[in-house]
């Protein structure tokens, strides 16, 4: 990517080592002064020589410095010298007989300056290493770099415990120079090599890190970053709108951070603009690249993203972690059945001032969270109930609202040179449905509006969303056999495997109104009304007009008078509404309408109207 990539998986270096001398100090090291592998991999272990500070630690960035021991090894540091390069993080890396460095690609920011040299010096002909499909050994006293943004994986497959000197470097000119004069791999049996001698009391200055990265990456870095990765992707074989879409957003990303940083530059107090920006760059880029890969590493796009756009920013989690939270005060919280109206209802209260919304549903914003992850559920259904409101998911879903949280206007509040210490939400997402006992512990002062609509126009749209594979909200939902899944997944939904469509959409809605039902019911009367989609579409200037009502913030005059000419399609409208579109469907819905009849006349008499 943006990294130096080289032209080979491998790259064998000119130089060899003396493999007796670097054997005879690894040995003088005590056992106790390795440690365990930072990812906890089985059978693999370090021992620190160049860190932060020279301290014992992973990290990768700031003023690296020598280990203490590293004094004690003086063919280590002349080994390390040879390669006249700046020097980061650099272990020496253990490997016990049988165990492996598991299939992976190097996808942090980290290593789009970096590259990692490898000099064996405990090793056997059946430690192999692989890189993108090529094996190699890497022989004892060698040199070599490789590619690691592509796939690579070590297995020592021998009886003894592998040792290598690993080092991270920036590079030089002194060592790409040397690089160049190197053989890739089919190459590397007729490499002519420098050997490098123990030169007893020689000096060996050591050039090292020491320049901590910017709190955020520059503006070149990331224009730059984000064109290679274009490039990558245009090098697909087949390139779909949705490879351009996510180009698109990705460039709109370079773009834009450009922009900002014009204005703020790197200034603490604005880093909020920055954060927000990843924040809906990754947002959309998950929309956009679901399920595509870069042709170069065949890693999923949205994946290398979140590493790439986070990296961008220096401590973007801690930032994230500490970013200040508003107090929501008497949230609006639209529910329904998927595909009743909602949408177009959220849409339309959106535009009054005083409301604040996330610009979209927040499915992301909930599933996020670990523990209220449906995978991490066991695709069970997507109901929350009060005990899942706990201290910490209270915590994570407020935090994740606020970053996208924006008023009628669009303008972000994090971004606000002064926002609102309180904000009333309007939030809408038809997952809700299935969550209230959850958003009512989360906001104990919650208002809702229950729009629902007529069971055959309901069934209908759904079976037209899932038809059309814009709203699957689970592609790989395990036990299901297909198609993908879409809207919202409640209890039981391993028992419609095999059923016909129309029998699906029917448990959704079914679902969706019936738990809506309930549970306001639970609530006083004073905190929930009911509204017909007929009611809204057939007049819209007075539905809105008895919600701000309710709600407790009025129209403005300008809103009002736009509704008085109807309302326009809403952003997840398939096709051009029409008298009666259900109807082809109708065959289809037959069977299921009688089954849902008492609940439709349920809907239909509940007195709590808007």
């Amino acid at each position: 990517m943006a990294r130096m990539r080289l032209p080979a998986p491998f790259i064998k270096l000119p130089l060899r080592f003396d493999v007796a001398r670097l054997k005879a100090e690894v040995d003088r090291i005590p056992e106790s002064e390795w440690r365990a592998h930072p990812q906890g991999f089985a059978g693999n272990s370090a021992l620190v020589l160049v860190s932060h500070r020279g301290g014992e630690n992973d990290d990768t960035h700031g003023a690296m410095a020598p280990a203490p021991r590293l004094a004690q090894c003086d063919y280590l540091r002349q080994v390390m010298a040879s390669f006249q390069t700046v020097l980061g993080r650099s272990r020496l890396m253990r490997l016990e007989p049988g165990a492996e460095v598991t299939p992976h690609t190097d996808i942090d920011f980290y290593w789009r300056d970096r590259i990692r040299i490898h000099v064996p010096i405990v090793t056997d002909p059946s430690v192999r290493f692989n890189c993108d499909g090529v094996e190699i050994h890497m022989g004892e006293g060698e040199a070599w770099i490789f590619d690691n943004w592509r796939p690579h994986y070590v297995v020592n497959r021998s009886g003894i415990r592998r040792v290598h000197l690993v080092m991270d470097t920036v590079g030089s000119a002194a060592f790409w120079q040397l690089a160049s004069t190197g053989a890739v791999t089919s190459a590397a049996a007729q490499l002519p090599t420098q050997p490098v001698e123990y030169r007893e009391g020689a000096d060996a200055p050591l050039l090292f890190e020491s320049h901590a990265p910017e709190p955020l990456a520059h503006p070149a870095a990331v224009k730059g970053t984000m064109h290679e990765l274009v490039g990558d992707l245009r090098s697909a074989p087949a390139r779909t709108a949705q490879h351009a879409g996510l180009e698109n957003a990705m460039l709109d990303f370079a773009n834009e951070w450009q922009a900002l940083w014009a204005r703020f530059g790197g200034e603490p107090r604005h880093h909020a603009h920055y954060a927000v920006l990843i924040e809906d760059t990754l947002k959309r880029a998950g929309q956009l690249g679901a399920g595509l890969r870069l042709p170069s590493n065949s890693t999923q796009v949205n994946v290398v993203l979140q590493k790439f756009l986070s990296g961008m920013f220096e401590g973007f989690q801690a930032w994230l972690a500490a970013a200040p939270v508003p107090a929501f005060t008497r949230p609006v919280i639209v529910v329904a059945a998927p595909r009743s109206g909602s949408t177009l209802l959220f849409e339309t209260l959106a535009r009054i001032p005083g409301l604040w919304n996330l610009g979209d549903e927040s499915h992301a914003e909930i599933e996020s969270i670990a523990a209220l992850s449906p995978r991490n559920r066991g695709f069970a259904s997507n109901s929350l109930t009060g005990e899942d409101a706990t201290p910490d998911n209270r915590d994570g879903v407020l935090r994740n609202f606020t970053l996208q949280l924006r008023d009628h206007q669009g303008r972000r509040w994090l971004t606000l040179d002064e926002p609102p210490p309180g904000v009333r939400l309007l939030e809408k997402t038809p997952k809700n449905a299935l969550r209230i006992p959850f958003l009512k512990e989360l906001f104990p002062d919650a208002v809702f509006l229950f729009i629902h609509r007529s069971a055959a126009e309901n069934l209908g749209s759904m079976l037209d969303a899932w038809q059309s594979g814009r709203f699957v909200t689970y592609p790989d939902l395990p036990d299901w056999p297909g198609p993908p899944w879409s809207l919202l997944l409640p209890h039981g939904w391993r028992e419609l495997r095999g059923r016909p469509p129309a029998d699906v959409v029917a448990a959704q809605w079914r679902a969706a109104n019936q738990a809506i039902v309930d549970e306001l019911s639970k609530l006083p009367r004073e905190r929930w009304r009911v509204l017909d989609y007929a009611e809204l579409v057939r007049d819209p200037a007075g539905v809105v007009q008895r919600a701000a009502a309710f709600i407790g913030l009025p129209p403005p005059a300008e809103l009002q008078r736009s509704l008085a000419g109807g309302l326009p399609p809403s952003r997840y409208t398939l096709s051009a509404p029409m008298p009666d579109k259900w109807r082809r469907h109708e065959q289809a819905l037959k069977p299921v309408l009688e089954g849902l009849g008492a609940l439709q006349s349920q809907l239909c008499s509940l007195d709590n109207r808007l």
